[in-house]
């Protein structure tokens, strides 16, 4: 939710889609932050590297986290979290959006070495599916 530090919504991307979230963008967690079936760090908390948090609710709890990390930010997540938490990797590219359904998308990781999804198997979410997030 544009200009908040931290809101509550329906999750809409990745594995963990339709569950109630606290989402977390900055700033320290809220006080009912164990309420939540779900908790969604962004990006924009990951380049803080702040990971006493989410160390926190993992350590605490059984309440799936979910991070997103960046190319920037992907090694910086700390080895004790990274088996431990869902994470939502997030590659900027313009042109994944004018690709046919028929189309592939393939992301190279080195010789021989590729991963790669069909556009009609993607998820795909607009701004639309985000307009029941609320502020916490």
């Amino acid at each position: 939710m544009h200009g908040k530090d931290n809101w509550v919504g329906r999750e809409v991307e990745g594995r963990y889609s339709d569950i109630m979230t606290l989402f977390i963008r900055s700033g320290e967690l809220p006080k009912n932050w164990k309420e939540y079936p779900h908790i969604y760090f962004t990006q924009e908390y990951m380049t803080e590297k702040k990971f006493t948090d989410i160390s926190k609710i993992l350590d605490t709890t059984h309440i799936p986290v979910t991070v997103e990390a960046t190319p920037k930010t992907f090694d910086d997540i700390p080895v004790y979290l990274f088996n431990r938490v869902h994470i939502i990797y997030r590659i900027p590219d313009v042109n994944v959006e004018k690709l046919k359904k028929t189309d592939t998308l393939s992301i190279d990781q080195g010789w021989y070495r590729v991963k790669q999804i069909t556009v009609c198997n993607m998820m795909d979410i607009t701004p639309d599916d985000y307009k029941f997030d609320t502020k916490d």
